[in-house]
């Protein structure tokens, strides 16, 4: 099983950008998690292409399983 943690931001121009972490520490603590994604938007470091992070939209963490064919 691939876990993934997904961070949503909103951005300057109303549109909706994310960061995806592979395997995150489990478990997942919602509060460093806020306080992650509220640092990112103060850092200013990250512009998508409908602009800068301004706010933090959502955070899921995302379990999905991989079957290898080949």
């Amino acid at each position: 099983m691939a876990k993934t943690l997904q961070l949503q931001f909103t951005t300057a121009g109303g549109g909706t950008s994310s960061l995806t972490i592979d395997t995150p520490v489990e478990p997942v603590d919602a509060a460093a998690v806020a306080q992650a994604m509220n640092a990112i938007i103060a850092s200013g470091i990250f512009m998508a292409s409908t602009g800068l992070f301004t706010a933090a939209k959502s955070a899921s963490l995302i379990d999905r399983e991989v079957t290898e064919i080949l």
